[in-house]
This record gives structure tokens, C-alpha cells and sequence, in this order.
């Protein structure tokens, strides 16, 4: 959420696992649609730090645009060849504020070679006041500020697209 902050504008991320310990990080974020070659390089960098491509976001630039469209679908369709628990995560713009008070994502899974989105009943938030506490203390510190995208690395090298010291960040919250 904080690159929608950034970014007013269509934009779409890979989160990876860690394979140990199971936690995601949001790592790779562009504003463009994503490229076969982009997604290869991420996944060759999570191979190499055990890490596995665990699924995809986005947020439409429209506000009342809140499901995936065909890229994201065919995105999110190869992230689960390779990973079956994968999910694509939506940001409904519509309830977006700064306080979050309610679930703002909309979480599909992959079944029968279809994106179903879960039932809002389905207890997918466990940890929303949490995420809440995160998201707060990230927008506070304008961690959106020094965030890297993808697009940001390609036009330097030097910028870390893994974000390490927000997602320090987000660990120390935790």
C-alpha cells in the first residue's frame, strides 16, 4: 500500500516467501505491466536467497476498479505453476484512507484454473490491527519516501529493489 501511496497510478508487486520461516515481504514493484524477463529475475534472486515468488498485487489507478484484469490474471497464474498455495491481492481503492480501519484487499485463489476471490467471511485477516500498526508507523515515517521499485533499479543499478531497510522496518513493528 505505501507504493499506492507514492504512486498515483496503476502499479502492481511480487511478494516473496521465505521458505524457513514463511514470511512475506513485498519486494519488487513497477508501475508498468510486468515483463516475462522482470519476473525471471526475481525468481532467479529468490532462488538464490531462499526465498519462492508466493504471489501478486495490485492497485488499478481507477477507484472504483477493484478487480484484476487479464495481465494480473496471467501473472498470478504463473506465479502458482510454481508455487500452489500462490495468491493475487487486490487493493479496493473505494475503502482506501489512512487509518484502515477496515480490510481493504480483496485475496483470490487459484482454483480449477480460475482466480476466486474469498469469501469476505473467511477469516483471511488475522492480523489486520496488526497490519494496521505496520501500515500507520510506515506512512507516519514516510517509508514511501525511500521506497525502490523495480523501475527505480532499471534506471540505476544501485538501487536495492529488495527494500532492505524497510523491511527491517516492518520486522522491528512485528
Amino acid at each position: 500500500m505505501i507504493h499506492y501511496i507514492k504512486h498515483n497510478f496503476t502499479h502492481t508487486s511480487i511478494f516473496c516467501r521465505n521458505k524457513l520461516n514463511k514470511q512475506s515481504y513485498f519486494y519488487m514493484s513497477t508501475s508498468n505491466r510486468m515483463s516475462i524477463s522482470v519476473y525471471m529475475l526475481i525468481d532467479a534472486w529468490c532462488k538464490e536467497n531462499k526465498y519462492v515468488i508466493a504471489g501478486y498485487y495490485q492497485a488499478n489507478e481507477r477507484i472504483k476498479e477493484a478487480r484484476p484484469n487479464q495481465v494480473a490474471e496471467k501473472v498470478a497464474a504463473r506465479i502458482s505453476e510454481n508455487f500452489s498455495e500462490a495468491a493475487m491481492i487486490m487493493l479496493d481503492n473505494s475503502r482506501f484512507t489512512m487509518d484502515c480501519f477496515v480490510p481493504v484487499l480483496f485475496i483470490y485463489d487459484h482454483h480449477d484454473n480460475k482466480w476466486k476471490c474469498r469469501e469476505p467471511s473467511t477469516d483471511c485477516f488475522e492480523d489486520w490491527i496488526e497490519a494496521q500498526k505496520i501500515t500507520a508507523a510506515l506512512l507516519e515515517s514516510k517509508s514511501y519516501e525511500s521506497l525502490v521499485d523495480f523501475d527505480n533499479h532499471l534506471d540505476d543499478l544501485r538501487n536495492d529493489w529488495t527494500n532492505p531497510e524497510i523491511n527491517k522496518s516492518v520486522l522491528h513493528l512485528c
